[in-house]
């Protein structure tokens, strides 16, 4: 009788063993709460692999410029890290005259080129220390270019003493009717030029700046320590034409 008896125990000691083991078994499988919605995918990379990417960032707002060169290089201000280098050297004929700069006005006299007669500023103009005056120049033929004399002394000289650091062509001939200002040709680029051959001749510039829907200008630094020297070319993208030039060099 307790033989039975043990052998029902054991019955069903078995049975409610063999009930926890499925209850366990059923346990460690993962609910599906799925409900009709697709489950994330997991991301095959790692966070120390995901923080050695580096996406490119575009700052710039600009819409215009992009179809000429790369916009990724410019931040909001529209300034890139790209440089003419600090050997970069001018290569300038201008009304038939090979300018250099920096320059003296002596020198420009001896190329056909005096103060014009309309000018603000006469040879005895004295300029301050530190301070440039912009002067109009005229050569036999009429034509007309403002250079910028700038006095890089500690103390004031007459206008005749200080260097030439800059030229301005302030109007392309080409598109002004009996126009004053000559034909220019600045390292590649002339009065004929579109501005896919000034990013050909020159590279993707330091920076632009939009000034009006059809007016835009773009610079082309020496380097990041001299922002003064180098080119600005205007151009006009609504035409695809140069508007204007200046080239600067204060060294």
């Amino acid at each position: 009788m307790i033989s039975t008896y043990i052998k029902k125990v054991s019955k069903t000691t078995l049975l409610l063993s063999l009930v926890l083991v499925i209850c366990i078994a059923c346990g460690c499988e993962k609910l599906d709460e799925d409900y009709g919605e697709s489950m994330p995918v997991e991301s095959s990379i790692s966070e120390t692999e995901e923080t050695k990417l580096i996406y490119p960032e575009i700052k710039s707002f600009d819409d215009v410029m992009p179809k000429y060169f790369d916009i990724s290089h410019f931040d909001e201000e529209n300034y890139s890290k790209i440089y003419l280098g600090k050997k970069f050297k001018f290569n300038i004929t201008y009304a038939g005259s090979v300018i250099t700069v920096p320059t003296s006005y002596s020198k420009m006299q001896k190329l056909g080129w005096q103060i014009s007669l309309h000018s603000k500023y006469g040879d005895d103009a004295v300029i301050m220390a530190g301070k440039n005056i912009e002067v109009e120049l005229c050569n036999e033929y009429g034509n007309l270019i403002n250079a910028v004399f700038y006095n890089a002394s500690k103390s004031s000289k007459k206008l005749v003493k200080c260097n030439i650091v800059k030229f301005i062509i302030p109007e392309n001939s080409l598109n002004v009717d009996e126009s004053s200002y000559g034909q220019f040709w600045i390292n590649g680029i002339n009065n004929q030029s579109a501005i896919n051959n000034v990013v050909e001749f020159f590279g993707i510039p330091s920076h632009f700046y939009r000034v009006s829907a059809n007016h835009y200008y773009l610079d082309y630094f020496f380097s990041d320590e001299n922002k003064r020297s180098g080119i600005t070319v205007h151009v006009d993208p609504e035409n695809d034409i140069i508007l204007s030039v200046e080239f600067s060099n204060y060294d």
